[in-house]
């Protein structure tokens, strides 16, 4: 969904509740040649990456992960 969102005299941009409510309140900004890319940080990354990390088959090696995550990028 995009939103047309503008920032104020000191830069600032507001989200909105939903939006923090949906996504957090931190992010991290990238900034590309052509837009910006907000990319939520969980309040607890390390538990985020142990619930992720819990997907995976336990099957699957680490040159099978690095296979998917090259084909995907």
């Amino acid at each position: 969904m995009e939103t047309a969102v503008i920032a104020d005299e000191r830069g600032r941009v507001t989200l909105g509740k939903d939006v923090a409510d949906k996504y957090g309140k931190k992010f991290a900004m990238v900034k590309m040649p052509r837009e910006i890319v907000l990319i939520p940080i969980p309040d607890d990354p390390l538990k985020s990456l142990q619930e992720e990390g819990k997907k995976i088959p336990a099957h699957m090696s680490v040159k099978d992960m690095k296979r998917i995550a090259l084909e995907e990028a």
